[in-house]
């Protein structure tokens, strides 16, 4: 089966960004977009696999993460030092995860940063003493991790929201699954799941674009493998009441975390969230309700935020509150939680609220785009969820159609006052939302 190439120019009316996305598919089931900007006279080129907790076996909790801190520690051709040498060496950068890779270099060396992005996806080696290295390094920020109240608290809130669902873990894994990993682990999971029908490339930069297909279709075309679909585990009910939690732990300040399951990416009151999130409490500044209300008015906290939206992936994520205090009162923060709301699902918002999130949310979007990586990302996450390649025009259409009965409706079917998971953890227990168990205190005594 041949390649299939088209590029579709995104209609955009004046003023607005349009781009021109060429995209190819390439016979073994890769899919490379790429698209000209004209910003800078570079070249970035990213690889995103499909591939976390999701494709995890519980005894191998933290293998995505582990294989995505050695993904650039060796491949087939150099050493992680050699590689190192040469991306830097010509003043490039790049950037690996668990979930793939990115580089940008100067658009004149387009073929070396592909080649380099193709050795790293594709033929890495996990060396055994890197890995060691790696792992030991897992190994101590897990244990950071138990003696760090916030996520100590944020942990168990995932927990209680997602119950036997892999999201419910730590991506790092514990101390026994990371303990448990070796390379060959790293490889075979490796060979599973980084295989071009589970991936995508996007290259952005000051290049021709379907010079930049056929630059990534001759490297990444002798990529073989097949990954399999996965059946996503059902996800929990929400809680028939509220369900809380006290951990006892000897800090200064206290923390708190409140919420329930949220949405998925494609869910159709997905954007009027996104304006929803930004009234209540994930606006800039001093703009959403419960950060000006807790933190300016109250004088509560430094740090607090709410949102629904920001999680939102393929499989649900979460609708989550936090607020860092001072102990003794984490009554008023969750109280104040609970009012927000409730307000937002029961009257409308000011046209003023909604005018300034507007005019925030779609200005910000073009200059979130001006850069190589951050474009070339925005394709991927556009092809992943197929929002259409005239989403960048039509977007700020759909955040200025959005209405004050939106704000009030989505949050009437999304937010749930009455049926939230809730952490807190501190000095102290709390007689009336909390109820610390003795496995939570002794926890917060071993951890403090």
């Amino acid at each position: 089966m041949a390649s299939r190439t088209r590029a579709v120019k995104a209609k955009s009316s004046p003023g607005r960004m349009a781009l021109v996305v060429h995209r190819r598919i390439l016979p073994n089931g890769l899919t490379i977009l790429a698209t000209r900007n004209r910003a800078a006279p570079t070249i970035a080129v990213t690889c995103q696999v499909e591939v976390g907790r999701l494709n995890e076996n519980p005894e191998q909790a933290g293998i995505a993460s582990l294989l995505g801190d050695c993904l650039d520690e060796g491949t087939e051709k150099h050493t992680g030092d050699e590689l190192a040498e040469l991306v830097e060496g010509l003043g490039g950068a790049r950037r690996w995860g668990g979930s793939g890779a990115s580089v940008r270099f100067a658009a004149e060396d387009a073929k070396v940063a592909i080649d380099v992005l193709a050795e790293v996806v594709r033929r890495p080696t996990f060396p055994n003493v890197e890995v060691k290295r790696a792992k030991s390094l897992v190994l101590a920020d897990i244990e950071a991790d138990e003696d760090n109240p916030t996520t100590v608290a944020y942990q168990r809130y995932r927990e209680l929201c997602y119950g036997s669902h892999p999201y419910a873990r730590d991506s790092k894994g514990t101390r026994a699954t990371a303990s448990a990993l070796t390379s060959a682990k790293l490889r075979a999971f490796h060979k599973k799941w980084f295989t071009p029908n589970n991936s995508r490339i996007a290259a952005v930069g000051d290049l021709d674009p379907e010079a930049m297909l056929d630059m990534v279709s001759k490297t990444f075309s002798s990529w073989r493998g097949t990954s399999q679909a996965i059946e996503a585990p059902t996800m929990p009910a929400l809680p028939a009441r509220p369900r809380s939690e006290h951990i006892d732990f000897d800090r200064e300040q206290a923390h708190v975390y409140l919420g329930h399951l949220g949405i998925k990416r494609d869910d159709a009151d997905y954007y009027k969230l996104v304006v929803m999130d930004h009234i209540l409490g994930s606006g800039p500044g001093f703009t959403s309700r419960i950060a000006r209300k807790l933190r300016d008015e109250q004088g509560l906290c430094y740090s607090v935020f709410a949102g629904i939206s920001g999680s939102a992936d393929r499989e649900r994520g979460l609708f989550t509150a936090y607020i860092g205090t001072s102990p003794g009162q984490e009554e008023r923060a969750i109280d104040g939680f609970l009012a927000e709301m409730r307000a937002i699902r029961e009257s409308l918002p000011s046209e003023e609220e909604l005018a300034d999130v507007k005019a925030y949310l779609t200005g910000s979007f073009v200059w979130a785009l001006e850069r190589n990586s951050n474009l070339a990302s925005f394709l991927l996450r556009s092809e992943r969820f197929a929002l259409g390649d005239d989403f960048v025009a039509r977007y700020p259409s759909i955040i200025e159609g959005v209405t004050r009965e939106d704000v009030r409706d989505v949050a009437q079917r999304h937010m749930h006052p009455d049926q939230y998971n809730l952490v807190t953890i501190g000095r102290r227990a709390y007689r009336k939302h909390s109820k610390a168990t003795k496995s939570d205190q002794r926890r917060g005594k071993k951890q403090a």
